[in-house]
């Protein structure tokens, strides 16, 4: 076979998920069936699956498919100096956009959440050139700028953003570190009008440490920039302390800039701020940035200019011939303008760059865009595409809850009855969407055995959902809507997207096809809701009307079968879709808010998958290639132990997307140290995932000798299995010689591989590697291992620190004076006249700063007797150390003193108490205890305080902790105050969020532990003490102190700041007497 050389995107098709195929490839002549890719020096060789470093080119169906075309994220018109560009349209707005991935690797990313991000679906709106160009038209930008993560990565989608601009008049910006090969230079800066290349360093050193990449091809990049294009360039250095800021490296940069560039390329020294994986220094001192600047004006440098910092005087830019200033900079803000087209209005002197004869007047704004209206618009006046390249405007293809806005205007009143299927045609369909199941699950394409659906298949429908299910456990659930369609090109995407694209869970598996269940709802009648709360609820018939709701661009869809299943009335069946599209739960009511019900005809009863026919899968890595990883991967971590330079990347070795990796090292007979990750959706890229291991684990090495007594072992995960959860145990299809089972649970992994123990056994493992604290809620996963030793487990669940030391203040400062005498000073105020306290048994008060929330605390304790014993129990905020912590300190830190700590009675709490442990490290920056302190002490000075922080859990667990918690209190001969520390609503509009917490109150006036509960549950109620409540309400009723809560005050944080789109609220209350 010949091989294959792919420069230009080639004209097709797009994929059904709306990825195209690329260019910048070739086939790998040495290595059937790899590509490597030419886009970027990285030079990625991917097998069939495979994604690069850089995360959305992907060797699909043995192309090189860019998967991220058409899919941004950030829509935000900013002032163009923020790129940062001087010199180009001065005071003009510009349309950033990006999208997820990166092909550098930088320690010290500013925005790693979306260059760093593999949830592309979850991150992104669906944007096309057309549409982004109308939209920076229509709001008056200048130009558009691609940035926030690199747009080389993304060179089809940016190309054709550009021409579409170019077309409509809009200049185009590249925000780029330049990291570009050769051959793909050219088109794409051809279509550019502007660029900021970031020169991060000119050292290799740095390069290769701290970016993963190299310092040579972005100097070819702007060398090549300036001499062989008309686009106008300027260049940031980010100046880290100790890694790039010495004068010498500062001189050699500018003089290799004067030299090959010239002495009119503007250069921005900005300041770094710690982020991402590099916190462990300062942020720039602003005299660095003011030597920087003079160093290159020193060595020729014309405009030089200092970022991320307020300085007017040396953001601005002055004339090189005379020092008039002619552009005045207050951060983005222009003052002074003494340009006169492109000279100085003083002497004449020409000022390199692109101005128009007046500035633009967008000053500092940055205003956040909705796409999808300008979508809508572009598609409903847009011709057919000349290029069959560029996808047809649809929803993220493994989204359940979105469309574009176009789809709900396209299902508005279309009226369609019901489809009328026969009994055969249901089984045709039945038997196509296995058939694509299975193709899909197993990477092939598949040949339908009744391409005609019985004859259906040319049939117009409007929409359809596959569901997939394990028991009552879902796998899958995935569709189309909004445009009409053939059943069989509806049922093709549906029946892949469930398979293989559903983002909230992994790729199903082959292995799993035999315990599979499937439904099929083909739908019908759309109909746009009335507009008032009344007609629209009487509109909606449960199990009858499906419904779609949609404001902004957040939707969400619930099919009719929904609120059966799950035992909803309508009122909660309206909450739930609201809470799927993260809207308040009352946004159905609104008349400005888009709602739309349907009809489905689905498939008598639920049919089994089936078993399917041998499949065998090759293993992610062969034998060889695992041990070769071992042993790259322990000369990496002798590496970093000993300051050498690891090798970031192993040849020949796959660097595909895995979806865990484990790492086990063992030095000189010391305890071995475990360190594992795990992403089964969207996964992590195998040797960059595995050299921060490597990195995390020579940094918790102690400071010895490594090289000879080392030992490293690692475990490579693929091709996750869901099997429910841990309380149904359900292991069919497991094979032990082959697979893992990993359980999760908040947040926590355990896992176990041995090809000698039953499944039954490994699963126990786990779960115990996990700490697992609730089976019903724990999931369950198979995977498949490659790894090196026969046996293996491990797990990320924190041990508990046991630390019988003073425990030093974390808010103070933040939400509470560090400063004694103004501490003090504040506690008068907060606590203002006293009154005559009464004995109480438990209060609860809230925990935000004093300024929001301390004149509430202060108010319920004023009113309370305070004992020499006091329990605070409150929800735990971070998420270091164990769910269920006991503060284990002998005493609390507070600005000019400390509180006693009963420290015996600690211990004696966490033998009683099943779950709780003593745990410093969960104390450590936890908030909910500390504001309380000061308050307690300035009532009782001598007050002892334990404090217990919990992670949530069940109504179950409650009363079982409960249960415990009054058998211990019943040992003492006095009862100690019990105080809930808890905020009420967090982030509703203020009118919503007090509405939730007079729900939510409500259910505490009971009483009733589980009614709390039950109500924040149901009304998706973000009270963060609502755990800790119902264990107190509970205790109290098993110590026979029947609660009798009265809410003493209540406010939220709009009554401070003013702001009400956005609130906490909080509240204090008497529990019981």
């Amino acid at each position: 076979m010949r091989s294959r050389i792919v420069t230009t995107p080639p004209v097709q098709s797009p994929f059904a998920d709306g990825a195209i195929v690329g260019g910048w490839w070739r086939d790998c002549e040495d290595d059937p069936g790899k590509l490597l890719c030419e886009l970027c020096p990285r030079a990625c060789r991917l097998k069939p699956g495979d994604r690069g470093f850089c995360f959305v080119r992907e060797n699909r169906d043995g192309q090189m498919a860019l998967t991220t075309y058409g899919r941004s994220t950030g829509f935000c018109i900013d002032p163009i100096e923020k790129k940062p560009l001087n010199h180009f349209y001065p005071g003009t707005p510009v349309l950033s956009f990006g999208t997820a991935g990166c092909n550098l690797g930088c320690r010290f990313c500013q925005n790693w959440d979306i260059s760093k991000s593999r949830e592309v679906e979850r991150l992104s709106a669906v944007a096309l050139p057309d549409a982004i160009a109308a939209a920076a038209l229509q709001n008056g930008c200048r130009s558009v700028a691609f940035t926030y993560n690199d747009p080389v990565i993304w060179a089809e989608y940016a190309i054709d953003v550009a021409h579409a601009c170019r077309a409509a008049g809009v200049k185009t910006v590249a925000v780029t570190a330049g990291y570009i090969t050769e051959a793909a230079r050219e088109p794409f800066f051809a279509a550019m009008d502007g660029a900021n290349i970031d020169l991060k360093a000119f050292s290799e050193t740095f390069y290769h440490q701290l970016t993963a990449s190299h310092l040579q091809p972005v100097l070819d990049t702007l060398s090549w920039v300036r001499r062989e294009t008309n686009v106008w360039f300027e260049i940031t250095n980010l100046l880290i302390p100790d890694a790039n800021d010495s004068d010498d490296e500062l001189r050699r940069m500018c003089e290799w800039i004067v030299r090959e560039l010239g002495e009119d390329v503007p250069v921005h020294f900005t300041a770094f701020h710690p982020d991402f994986r590099m916190r462990d220094r300062g942020a720039t001192p602003h005299e660095t940035l003011l030597r920087a600047r003079e160093l290159a004006r020193n060595q020729g440098i014309r405009f030089a200019y200092v970022g991320n910092v307020n300085d007017v005087a040396h953001q601005s830019t002055y004339c090189p011939g005379c020092g008039e200033l002619l552009i005045e900079r207050n951060w983005y803000e222009l003052g002074r303008y003494a340009l006169q087209g492109c000279s100085c209005s003083r002497c004449g002197a020409a000022i390199p760059g692109r101005f128009d004869d007046k500035p633009g007047d967008w000053g500092r704004r940055r205003l956040p865009l909705n796409m999808a209206a300008y979508e809508a618009t572009t598609i409903a006046t847009r011709p057919e595409p000349e290029s069959p390249r560029v996808p047809p405007p649809q929803s993220p293809p493994n989204d359940t809850t979105r469309t574009t806005s176009d789809s709900m205007n396209a299902t508005v009143g279309t009226g369609t009855g019901a489809n009328g299927l026969t009994e055969l045609q249901w089984n045709a369909i039945r038997r196509a969407t296995l058939e694509l199941m299975r193709g899909a699950t197993a990477g092939r394409s598949e040949v339908l055995s009744d391409p005609t659906l019985g004859g259906a298949a040319t049939r117009v429908i409007e929409g359809i959902f596959t569901t997939v299910k394990r028991g009552d456990t879902l796998r899958g659930c995935c569709g189309v809507l909004g445009q009409p369609m053939t059943l069989l090109d509806a049922l093709r995407q549906a029946a892949e997207r469930t398979a293989i694209h559903d983002t909230r869970m992994p790729p199903i598996s082959p292995r799993e096809l035999p315990w599979l269940e499937l439904d099929i709802s083909i739908l019908h009648s759309f109909r746009a809701a009335p507009g008032d709360a009344a007609a629209r609820r009487a509109a909606v018939e449960l199990g009858r009307h499906g419904l779609r709701i949609q404001r902004g661009q957040q939707a969400g869809l619930l099919l009719p079968m929904v609120p059966i299943e799950h035992g909803w009335d309508l009122e909660t069946y309206f909450r739930q879709l609201c809470r799927k599209a993260g809207l308040p739960s009352t946004a159905w009511e609104d008349p400005q808010t888009q709602l739309v019900s349907f009809e489905a005809e689905v498939g008598e009863g639920r049919w089994p998958i089936g078993p399917t026919e041998s499949f065998e899968e090759s293993p992610f890595l062969t034998g060889d290639e695992v041990d070769a990883l071992r042993q790259h991967a322990r000369g990496n971590v002798i590496a970093h132990a000993t300051g050498a330079t690891p090798m970031y990347y192993l040849p020949g070795c796959p660097d595909g997307t895995v979806q865990g990796l484990a790492l086990r090292v063992e030095l000189d007979g010391r305890a071995p140290l475990s360190l594992t990750r795990f992403d089964l959706r969207p996964g992590l890229p195998m040797q960059a995932t595995l050299q921060e291991l490597t990195r995390e684990a020579a940094r918790r090495l102690p400071p010895v000798a490594v090289s000879g007594q080392l030992k490293v072992e690692v475990a490579v995960f693929t091709r996750a299995g869901m099997h429910g959860s841990a309380q149904e145990g359900d292991l069919r299809g497991f094979d032990i010689r082959r697979h893992a089972v990993l359980v999760l649970e908040r947040g926590k992994s355990g896992w176990a591989c041995d090809a000698d123990a039953e499944p039954s056994q490994l699963l126990t493992t786990a779960c115990h590697q996990a700490r697992v604290k609730s089976a019903e809620q724990a999931q369950v996963f198979s995977l498949d291992c490659s790894m090196s030793p026969r046996s293996m487990a491990g797990g990320t669940a924190p041990a508990a620190i046991d630390l019988a030391t003073p425990r030093p203040p974390a808010v103070a400062g933040s939400f509470y004076p560090s400063d004694p005498a103004e501490m003090r000073a504040t506690l008068d105020k907060l606590f203002g006249e006293l009154v005559e306290p009464q004995s109480r048994a438990s209060v609860m008060v809230p925990h935000a700063g004093w300024r929001y929330s301390g004149h509430i605390a202060a108010d319920v304790l004023k009113r309370t007797r305070i004992p020499r014993r006091v329990l605070v129990i409150g929800p735990k905020h971070r998420r270091g150390g164990v769910e269920w912590a006991i503060a284990p300190h002998d005493r609390w830190l507070i600005p000019g003193g400390e509180v006693a700590a009963d420290r015996q009675w600690a211990e004696r709490l966490a033998a009683a108490v099943p779950g709780w442990e003593l745990d410093a490290e969960a104390h450590r920056e936890e908030h909910g205890i500390e504001v309380e302190l000061p308050l307690l002490a300035r009532l009782r000075p001598d007050v002892q305080v334990t404090g217990v922080a919990l992670a949530g859990g069940t109504w179950e667990q409650a009363a079982a902790t409960a249960t415990a918690l009054a058998d211990a209190l019943r040992q003492l001969d006095e009862l100690p105050l019990l105080v809930v520390s808890s905020d009420m609503n967090h982030f509703a509009p203020d009118a919503e969020n007090r509405r939730l917490d007079q729900l939510a109150l409500n259910a505490l006036a009971t009483g009733d532990g589980r009614a709390l509960l039950d109500v924040c549950s149901q009304h998706s109620i973000s009270m963060c003490g609502v755990f800790p409540a119902a264990i107190v309400l509970e205790t109290l009723r098993r110590l026979g102190r029947t609660p009798q809560p009265a809410v003493i005050s209540y406010a939220t944080s709009a009554d401070v700041t003013g702001d009400t789109s956005r609130v906490v609220g909080y509240a204090g209350a008497l529990l019981a007497d």
